[in-house]
């Protein structure tokens, strides 16, 4: 009886006109949302009425009527604020949901669906909104897992329909999805991406300020997210391809009309195509929290988007909105020297006239010069970073190429940090930064050893695209006879070679969000195919080794171009020529991999740095360049196999 009614609801959800008038049904209560957003969005945003109106116009100590430089601040401010609460991010968040809703309808899951979501609903929801401590979290573990799953099931049924023709390359790669669901390696890594996920919301600490938990978010889910990914990735490949040969199923493949260009490509496009459902999946869960957490009330808050003590917008909500969910670009000061400068010449020479006056017999190799000239060019780089307050008193600091900044006409911000007596927390330095056209912006308490933010108007950037200003070290202002001076610091400080930056936005957090996952799956299709040419001629063991390997190598790149100009080289004995060998050799591979590192996805989304569409072009073309190589490599191993010898040993 009960199978009876099981296979009715079956035949039910599989009916035309259910599918139809469901969808309708989804679709009308989409439109209906939308409609209420927009009307939403006009009459109920966040009212800012006990923020004091600043005057459009001032009086000078002239009597003369200016424009108040501080209006058009708040303006920019108030728009930050407008656009951070747009409607737009929940409209596209429920017209996923609707998205997901119709397609399970046509796949024929709709009331199996519904009938899971309303079991887990009646479970987790309750556990979540009334339990406490560790059933709370554990209500919303359940929901978040099965939610995530659930996705998964229909990306991966979805895909599989997709891949329904009877051609070779479509059909292998529909088998190496079927095989990723039946091999338990598949299983334990699809799930412990789905509790990974579901779990790390739960571990953000609620008194840290909103910006910190959004970024901490952001850089371990996308990370964790991807490294989980790329090893299933690695073991699967190999394992598809390696257990064929090994269990002799290949035999029953190639004895068939298929060519081994198309077994390389079916085996490639199955992995590529399950790890593309598994990202689809973490990246949607990602962005979906993140949009939630947003809508948390921020430090200084006394709502969401409400500022307490009378200020348009906290200092935590415009971080968060200006440096984290967003596409910024960044421009840090230009050196006003160059470290093949005509003075760094002479004080080479002079340091290494010193040098001999010690040792008569020095002389120096190639690699020792080019070290000492570094380490020269460092001393004078730290110097110009340096700010003594009896003596100079201020340094000035030059951005250039902000022409797109001034035409955007957006804020800017201008990030700082300086180092100074230990950086003791107990220790505030007062600054006055000083712009081309007289505007003087003091910032009273600068905490030591971390990093600060405030905007500035782009209408500081002069007509070359140049930003010029000024930092003191101490408050600039004017004394009883109106003349002007400075009440300096105690001591001197440093900006480091990170403490100062000008960022401008190009573009938003959602677009930049899609182009990042982007090139992580590109990133993983050429994992997928190092590791399907690794097992076209080595055991599986073997082939994960080799994966894994170029992969830590592709990752790590960046670090052994950072590090290698401290490797000394010295080719006049034994050992040195070995450090250099070695030199030359990471030098080589670090740069091979530059492409590969260079893109920096995770770190890009969680610091809200833009990945332009130029670069994600090159990107792709680098990494799909190297895709066929391996491709092409694959083959030709692949057709110069006896499959049947290495099967039956």
């Amino acid at each position: 009886m009960f199978n009876a009614r099981i296979h009715a609801i079956d035949r039910f959800q599989q009916n035309r006109m259910f599918k139809i008038v469901s969808s309708a049904l989804i679709l009308a209560a989409l439109l209906t949302y939308i409609g209420f957003a927009i009307v939403g969005s006009t009459t109920n945003k966040v009212q800012s009425d006990w923020v004091p109106e600043m005057p459009e116009m001032l009086q000078d100590q002239n009597g003369n009527i200016i424009p108040n430089p501080l209006a058009e601040r708040d303006r920019q401010l108030r728009s930050i604020l407008d656009s951070s609460q747009s409607s737009i991010n929940a409209v596209l968040s429920v017209s996923l949901v609707c998205l997901f809703m119709v397609a399970v309808v046509w796949m024929g899951l709709g009331l199996t669906y519904i009938g899971t979501v309303m079991f887990v609903g009646l479970v987790g929801w309750p556990l979540y909104f009334f339990g406490n401590g560790l059933w709370s979290s554990l209500g919303f573990v359940l929901i978040g897992v099965v939610t995530l799953m659930l996705s998964f099931t229909v990306l991966l049924r979805g895909l599989r329909i997709l891949l329904s023709s009877a051609h070779p390359v479509t059909a292998i790669a529909r088998n190496v999805l079927a095989e990723a669901i039946r091999m338990k390696i598949s299983i334990v890594f699809i799930l412990l991406l789905a509790f990974m996920l579901a779990v790390m919301p739960m571990m953000l600490d609620a008194d840290q300020p909103l910006r910190y938990r959004v970024q901490g978010f952001l850089q371990w889910s996308t990370s964790l997210s991807f490294w989980l990914i790329a090893l299933l990735v690695v073991f699967f490949s190999a394992a598809t391809v390696s257990y064929e040969q090994r269990e002799k199923v290949i035999w029953q493949t190639m004895t068939k009309p298929v060519a081994a260009w198309q077994y390389i490509l079916g085996k490639w496009l199955g992995v590529m195509l399950l790890s593309g459902a598994l990202l689809t999946v973490a990246g949607l869960g990602i962005f979906q929290f993140t949009e939630y957490l947003r809508t948390q009330t921020a430090l200084g808050e006394i709502a969401p988007y409400q500022a307490s003590e009378g200020r348009i917008i906290t200092e935590d909500r415009l971080i968060l909105e200006t440096q984290v969910l967003t596409a910024r670009q960044s421009v840090i000061p230009m050196l006003p020297f160059h470290p093949h400068d005509p003075e760094f010449d002479a004080a080479l020479e002079a340091e290494v006239q010193k040098e001999r006056q010690l040792q008569t017999d020095f002389n120096p190799t190639p690699g020792q010069l080019a070290g000492m000239r570094e380490k020269i060019f460092e001393e004078a780089v730290s110097d110009y970073r340096s700010i003594d307050p009896r003596h100079e008193g201020y340094a000035t600091f030059s951005f250039v190429g902000l022409s797109q900044a001034k035409r955007n006409g957006k804020p800017l911000n201008l990030r700082y940090k300086i180092n100074a007596e230990g950086n003791r927390p107990d220790v505030f330095y007062a600054l006055t930064f000083s712009f081309e056209d007289g505007t003087i912006i003091p910032r009273n308490q600068t905490g030591l050893g971390f990093s600060h933010t405030f905007t500035i108007d782009p209408r500081f950037i002069n007509d070359k695209g140049e930003l010029n200003l000024q930092i003191y070290n101490g408050r600039l202002g004017l004394d009883q006879n109106d003349r002007m001076m400075m009440q300096p610091n105690p001591g001197t400080m440093t900006i480091p070679p990170d403490g100062l930056e000008i960022s401008y936005p190009v573009g938003t957090f959602r677009s930049n969000f899609a182009r990042i996952m982007t090139v992580l799956w590109v990133k993983l299709a050429m994992l997928s195919m190092i590791a399907v040419w690794a097992s076209s001629f080595a055991s599986f063991p073997v082939a994960c080794l080799m994966s894994i390997s170029v992969f830590l190598i592709g990752e790590s790149a960046g670090f052994v171009q950072s590090a290698l100009p401290g490797w000394a080289m010295d080719s006049e004995s034994v050992v040195g020529v070995f450090r250099t060998g070695i030199y030359h050799f990471a030098n080589v591979v670090s740069n091979f991999f530059s492409v590969y590192h260079d893109l920096k996805p995770t770190e890009r989304i969680a610091d809200g740095r833009v990945l332009s569409w130029a670069q994600v072009s090159s990107g792709v073309f680098a990494l799909g360049f190297a895709t066929g190589v391996f491709y092409l490599l694959s083959i030709y191993i692949f057709t110069r196999r006896q499959l049947a010898i290495y099967s039956g040993n």
